[in-house]
């Protein structure tokens, strides 16, 4: 039998509910996939896994089950060759059982999100055939250990960053190929910015340092920094402050410093002033914080709340103790849904529009997988080229505007 969502079968037939035993063969593991089957299957029933290092598996998982479920859930590492199979396995009561081979991982995007493809077993035979196969990459497998999961966090947030950057550069190239985007289309006259400064972030340009470029980026960086003088006034008046060192006004222009090497935007941000940092943490940077910021970027100017990749510890792992308080989520949710339309709000590198949360608890759930050391945090909206609200007579208003708006929220948002 052909299953589209791995998730209908293990809902419906209540598969989870009666599991025995998992089997699950799988090229990643994420937070969500785990806690999706985990939390769903009996106390006792046991979990043995196999995954590889090819793709991304998330370290909260390796070290939740190092800590919490050694003797019930065992995991292995295949590092002989590149892992990529996807095969899940359950004993059920009366010696019966199930299993599923498929295209999804070990992720709730692969179980329930995105169009893959699985294939019902239940002959006894087949089964026992699978059962075999696993148990043959199973054993010859490296164990989960501590010294394992150290050496793998050090890298899995470069994994991350590149695995995000290229979904993004995917999304632009659709929309610029197939979802009807056509700079022809677009008047820029009377606009701030121009075509060829959103070109300056196109895929084919950058990671280029020649001359040319580097001339083409330093002009959206002053165009950037012109437009920062605009609203300076307003901004500070919000008690939100820029980087005290000029040189560090506007993001970087080096692809050296950028994720995959390749300059994507230019952006200036605006936080908490340092003297305040350092009441919070003596640790804390300048550099460290939640901001508001306004962004070039090769299809848009977005205008955002935004914490970085290892940045705004305190104040993330604040608002992620805090949103499972009822109260705290509900005026959460309340500030988000107040924003309006147009807005979105992105954590560990999945963007979603701020209404598709139907209420707060599904909201809570989504940000309850941030994590500060390996993604970004962002709640903002995009204007398009050719927006009448970011042509030069006004995008400095509408910056102002946007950002009256996101205070609310950024305040929420900030360890006290």
């Amino acid at each position: 039998m052909v299953i589209k969502k791995l998730a209908v079968p293990l809902i419906n037939e209540k598969l989870l509910q009666q599991a025995a035993h998992c089997y699950i063969a799988s090229a990643s593991i994420s937070e969500a996939g785990f806690d999706f089957i985990r939390s769903r299957i009996p106390p006792k029933c046991k979990m043995d896994i196999v995954t590889g290092l090819d793709l991304p598996t998330s370290p909260q998982v390796l070290k939740r089950i190092w800590r919490n479920y050694q003797g019930r859930i065992t995991l292995n590492f295949y590092t002989r060759n590149v892992f990529h199979s996807n095969v899940y396995i359950f004993d059920l009561p009366f010696r019966k059982a199930v299993a599923f081979i498929g295209s999804g991982d070990f992720t709730l995007e692969g179980i329930k999100d995105r169009e893959e493809l699985f294939y019902k077993i239940t002959d006894p035979k087949q089964i026992e055939e699978l059962k075999s196969w696993f148990t043959g990459y199973f054993e010859f497998s490296e164990p989960l250990t501590e010294r394992l999961i150290q050496e793998y966090e050090l890298l899995y947030g470069s994994f991350k960053q590149r695995e995000i950057a290229s979904r993004k550069e995917k999304e632009e190239f659709i929309s610029l190929t197939t979802a009807g985007f056509n700079w022809d289309n677009i008047k820029f006259k009377n606009q701030y910015f121009q075509k060829n400064h959103y070109l300056t972030f196109a895929n084919d340009r950058a990671h280029l340092t020649t001359p040319d470029i580097v001339s083409q980026r330093e002009e959206v960086r002053n165009k950037l920094i012109q437009l920062h003088t605009s609203i300076k006034d307003h901004v500070n008046k919000l008690t939100l402050f820029e980087s005290i060192d000029p040189r560090f006004l506007a993001s970087t222009i080096d692809p050296i410093h950028c994720t995959n090497q390749k300059v994507r935007s230019l952006s200036i941000g605006y936080g908490r002033p340092e003297a305040e940092l350092r009441k919070i943490s003596q640790e804390t940077k300048l550099e460290e914080v939640v901001q508001l910021q306004f962004s070039l970027k090769p299809q848009s100017l977005e205008i955002s709340l935004f914490c970085g990749i290892g940045k705004g510890k305190e104040d993330r792992e604040y608002l992620k103790d805090k949103i499972v308080e009822e109260e705290y989520r509900k005026q959460f949710f309340q500030l988000l849904m107040g924003l309006g339309a147009g807005y979105w709000i992105e954590v560990v590198g999945d963007k979603r529009k701020v209404d598709s949360f139907q209420n707060p608890e599904l909201l809570a759930e989504f940000i309850t997988y941030d994590d500060w050391r390996y993604y970004a945090f962002f709640i903002g909206r995009n204007y398009s080229p050719g927006d009448p609200a970011i042509s030069t007579e006004v995008i400095d208003k509408t910056i102002a505007q946007e950002f009256d708006k996101l205070l609310l929220l950024y305040r929420f948002v900030l360890k006290a």
